[in-house]
């Protein structure tokens, strides 16, 4: 494992809050259909949505031009919050396995149990799409975290359907199950204006096909808001357009950066597909556990299309985070 330096002051300022938007997660009209003519469980239908095929076939997501705030956020303290990771059981005896080797990276890094692929249908378009994500500790333990536009097209869009969480999706084998969503979780600021300062989202997940809970079956990582803008953060996902085949993850490790009051950046060559992937501070080579304190949310494809963008993690995120969690 690389050593994390000290993680830097917090920043003085913190974006306005804003309130969470939350739905019982959609289902699209061909699953709606089997449940009512089948008598099939809204998790077996979803779950049979996602067949083999579809997978192989979904859509690396690509989001809207960036938008942030255009004015300065109302300052109010940025909190230092933190929970601590859940470990994983003992895996099926799986020993720690490398990531893919990305360009430009001088080390190796295991992949992460909890750690997966996203998948979910446009409601929009109706189209098959993947983004990436994680799953965190929580008194549930079953929260994922990923990006608000891997949830909700933002403005003019809708919340997606048939969503799924397949933790360590590994070269289209699911080791550990599908995990489908009970609620999808948002900022208004994403889903009315499509701000990308608030480009979170998070999942509260129902159990997989053999009856288990997410945190207890692959681990969580931990959850930080209110900490520095710059911190030496490993990134993990699942990239999607070439050279990076979507079916492993992969990583970039570097330090971030400030970028305005309400983001973060950082230098990495992932494609398309790493959107809604952890941002992990201190993380753990041997558990495949940190802490989440960004994800990937938008990538400049044109001006620079190895600089990523995650909004800064702070107060409204930890009460994004607490909100999913309660949901019942």
């Amino acid at each position: 494992m690389v050593a994390a330096p000290a993680s830097g002051a917090a920043v003085p300022g913190a974006k306005a809050p804003a309130e969470a938007v939350s739905v019982p997660a959609p289902v699209s009209p061909d699953v709606a259909k089997a449940m009512s003519t089948t008598r099939m469980a809204r998790t077996d239908a979803v779950l049979a949505y996602w067949t083999e095929e579809r997978m192989r076939d979904a859509i690396p997501v690509s989001a809207s031009p960036r938008k942030t705030s255009d004015s300065p956020p109302d300052v109010q303290a940025a909190t230092p919050r933190s929970v601590k990771p859940a470990a994983p059981p003992s895996l099926k005896g799986d020993k720690p396995r490398e990531a893919g080797r990305t360009a430009g990276q001088n080390v190796l890094v295991n992949a992460s149990t909890a750690v997966g692929k996203v998948f979910y249908r446009n409601a929009v378009d109706g189209l098959d799409y993947v983004c990436s994500g994680a799953a965190v500790n929580s008194p549930s333990q079953r929260i994922v975290s990923t990006a608000g536009h891997c949830v909700h097209g933002g403005s003019g869009g809708n919340w997606h359907q048939n969503w799924v969480f397949v933790p360590y999706f590994n070269f289209g084998n699911r080791p550990y199950g599908t995990f489908a969503a009970n609620w999808l979780v948002s900022f208004n600021g994403w889903i009315n204006n499509g701000n990308f300062d608030y480009d979170v989202g998070f999942v509260k997940t129902l159990n997989n096909e053999s009856g288990q809970v997410l945190v207890s079956t692959v681990g969580g990582h931990g959850f930080q808001t209110g900490q520095g803008q710059s911190r030496f953060m490993t990134m993990l996902g699942y990239p999607s357009e070439t050279p990076y085949p979507g079916d492993w993850q992969y990583f970039c490790q570097a330090t971030t950066s400030a970028s305005g009051a309400n983001q973060i950046t950082i230098g990495c060559p992932l494609t398309r597909g790493q959107s809604g992937g952890p941002w992990l501070w201190s993380y753990d080579d041997n558990t495949g556990l940190g802490y989440v304190n960004g994800t990937s949310s938008t990538l400049n494809r044109i001006v620079n299309p190895t600089q990523w963008w995650s909004p800064y993690f702070d107060n409204p995120d930890w009460d994004l985070y607490n909100y999913a969690d309660t949901l019942a």
